[in-house]
């Protein structure tokens, strides 16, 4: 064995939330906020201004962090779904001014994982007769995956908080993990995907530690596993 064993730092998970009853693939958006004059959306506005129109829908409860020149984070919350060719975003009131300028991506980034392994496994409805003896024959009726990703709690992060809300509300959640190139020859990791729903989000507050929350969704209908993409 010539290469070197798959490294997994680096590897990047995403979540969306999707509309009721949409399995599409959310489209991948930078969103920069455009203020007037230059000045800050002010804190509890109720709409953010973009520079420029969506280019796929946002569902109402998505959350989004955006990001200043600074580094500066701040949370907002859509409280309605935001169309396609729609300037602007209806939030619930800003907890706190959001510059202008700053910047968010959809679908969001979790932050602080520990891990984000995919399970993978399949459920086989077995036989076995007179003319088998003991030996088990049978037929794989289903398959199935699901994703855990163990980590901190952090209050700004939208992925989170939006992996929340779906769990509250019985919404389904679009799910990405991107591992790290396997090597120079590569400008992407193996790549998996697809619509899921949010099974457990707990947090674990002891006395003498920090604050830690979990998650763990499974994957609905179909999921991809998309092989590393090489450099052009």
């Amino acid at each position: 064995m010539t290469q070197a064993i798959q490294k997994s730092k680096g590897t990047k998970l995403y979540l969306a939330l999707l509309p009721t009853g949409v399995r599409a693939k959310p489209v991948d958006q930078t969103l920069v906020v455009a203020g007037l004059s230059s000045a800050a959306i002010a804190k509890a506005a109720t709409s953010i201004p973009l520079d420029a129109p969506l280019t796929g829908l946002i569902p109402k409860g998505q959350w989004l962090l955006f990001k200043d020149e600074s580094g500066v984070e701040r949370l907002a919350q859509l409280s309605a779904d935001a169309a396609i060719g729609a300037s602007a975003l209806a939030v619930y009131a800003l907890p706190e001014a959001i510059a202008d300028g700053s910047t968010s991506e959809f679908p969001v980034k979790i932050q602080a994982r520990s891990g984000a392994s995919v399970s993978r496994s399949a459920n086989l409805q077995s036989s076995i007769t007179f003319d088998s003896g003991s030996e088990r024959d049978g037929t794989t009726t289903s398959r199935e995956r699901g994703l855990s990703a163990a980590g901190n709690y952090l209050y700004y992060d939208a992925g989170l908080r939006t992996a929340e809300y779906a769990y509250e509300n019985d919404q389904e959640v679009w799910v990405r993990r991107i591992l790290p190139p396997p090597s120079d020859a590569y400008q992407a990791g193996k790549l998996t995907e697809g619509p899921a729903a949010v099974t457990s989000i707990p947090d674990e507050t002891p006395a003498d530690g920090f604050v830690s929350q979990n998650l763990e969704v499974a994957f609905l209908g179909y999921c991809n596993e998309i092989q590393p993409k090489p450099k052009a």
